[in-house]
């Protein structure tokens, strides 16, 4: 007989800014000319590095109560910096900001944190180089490394093969700065945020569909771009912890409100729903061109599916909480060509692998595909959860935690800082404790 779980979770809660439309902000703010005001910036460990490197680089920003300010220079406008730039944990701020000082005739050494510091670069490099940019790598591929912005960047056509929302971005950045006609098309479609603020900031370019079904963005630079007030939506990303908790422990019924509903970002739902999943979704309003609105979540029995390579794009940071959700799922899931996770904050192939081993859940991995068998016994718990310093571990082990018998030990909670400050303190509000 399973054992009572002490708390069940009900209420509604606010979920953080979002981590990837914040840094987007921030940079996009940085070169626009003018004064933009930001709200509900997600103010974490990744996008204060963020906020950190652009000052270093001359622009103002400061906190006025509520709401981020940034004063831009224009997109020639980053004034060499005295210091290195720390990006921190930060791969999203490290292969952006490289992105957007490689077109301004600048010297800069970016470094980053012993994570950061073993995920390649090359892949944004190798572009940069190729329009005049001059980058010096440690052994070939990693932080610490320098950069030489061209003087005279070169208008090209760009062919990304990895499908990564950061190479593209950080090719639309440079982009920017660009006299003549730059092309970046994409094999494999990702996340568009930045083209959505973009058109927001009314900046004019052109996306086309290819005949060989690949995505093409046209831009014609320089450009002048005019300062917008920005209010960033909740982070879906963010979302998923609290909509798999819910669907996980018995009696739980939620509403995340403000949530960015992003075709791109929400595929775990889509997913959850093939489990049986009782999600509803509600819209409620577009702000700075993203369409957001509120997520209604109750408990759950849910059954195995098999998710395809294709969509691995779509479900890169959600695929540690969609691994909790289908180690309670009756069946098999398979997760296939989750080869990009390898080089994330962590191996989270191997980060999941062998935290749910602990758990005495029924784990494979194949090459770069992971099987999981879901139990209908809830885990005992008590083993000590190593998060390999990745946010997304953590807090993903924290919602499994919810169902375990006994509490699990955590060699490091403090990551979680990271990405979502408030995930703990917006667990607690609603957890109600259970009568026995």
């Amino acid at each position: 007989m399973k054992k009572q779980i002490k708390y069940r979770l009900i209420g509604s809660l606010q979920i953080s800014g979002d981590k990837s439309i914040s840094h987007r902000s921030l940079i996009l703010s940085s070169l626009a000319i003018g004064k933009a005001r930001i709200s509900n910036l997600l103010e974490s460990e990744d996008t204060l590095s963020t906020v950190k490197i652009l000052k270093a680089l001359s622009i103002q920003i400061k906190k006025d109560k509520n709401e981020w300010i940034v004063i831009g220079n224009g997109t020639n406008g980053y004034i060499q910096p005295a210091e290195a730039l720390d990006c921190g944990n930060s791969g999203t701020t490290a292969r952006l900001m490289l992105g957007a000082v490689s077109t301004n005739p600048i010297f800069c050494t970016f470094t980053g944190d012993k994570s950061l510091s073993k995920r390649p670069m090359t892949r944004v490099t190798d572009f940069l180089n190729s329009i005049g940019a001059e980058t010096v790598l440690t052994n070939k591929d990693y932080f610490p490394m320098t950069i030489n912005g061209a003087e005279d960047p070169l208008p090209l056509e760009h062919r990304i093969t990895k499908a990564s929302a950061q190479i593209k971005t950080a090719l639309i950045l440079a982009a920017l700065n660009v006299m003549g006609r730059t092309s970046i098309i994409e094999t494999r479609k990702t996340r568009d945020h930045t083209e959505i603020l973009l058109k927001y900031f009314k900046v004019k370019f052109k996306i086309s569909k290819q005949k060989d079904n690949s995505t093409k963005l046209t831009f014609n630079g320089p450009y002048e771009i005019q300062a917008k007030n920005i209010f960033v939506a909740g982070d879906p990303s963010s979302a998923a912890f609290f909509i798999v908790a819910a669907l996980i422990v018995p009696n739980s019924k939620i509403s995340l409100k403000n949530v960015c509903l992003n075709k791109t970002r929400i595929e775990y739902i889509r997913i959850l729903k093939k489990m049986g999943a009782k999600i509803k979704i509600q819209k409620d309003r577009i702000r700075a061109g993203e369409s957001t609105g509120t997520i209604q979540v109750e408990y759950s029995k849910l059954k195995a599916v098999n998710i395809p390579k294709n969509l691995s794009p779509y479900l890169i940071d959600e695929y540690p909480i969609l691994s909790i959700a289908a180690s309670v799922a009756k069946g098999t899931t398979k997760m296939k060509g989750l080869e990009e996770l390898r080089y994330k904050e962590s191996d989270r192939i191997k980060s999941i692998y062998e935290n749910l081993k602990k758990l005495k859940i029924n784990c494979s991995v194949k090459k770069n595909d992971i099987s999981i068998t879901g139990s209908a016994v809830n885990p005992r718990g008590g083993v000590k959860i190593k998060t390999f310093g990745d946010h997304r571990i953590a807090m993903s082990f924290k919602i499994v935690e919810l169902i375990c018998s006994k509490q699990l030990n955590f060699d490091d909670l403090e990551c979680i800082n990271i990405s979502y400050p408030d995930f703990n303190k917006h667990l607690e509000s609603i957890k109600i404790e259970n009568v026995l």
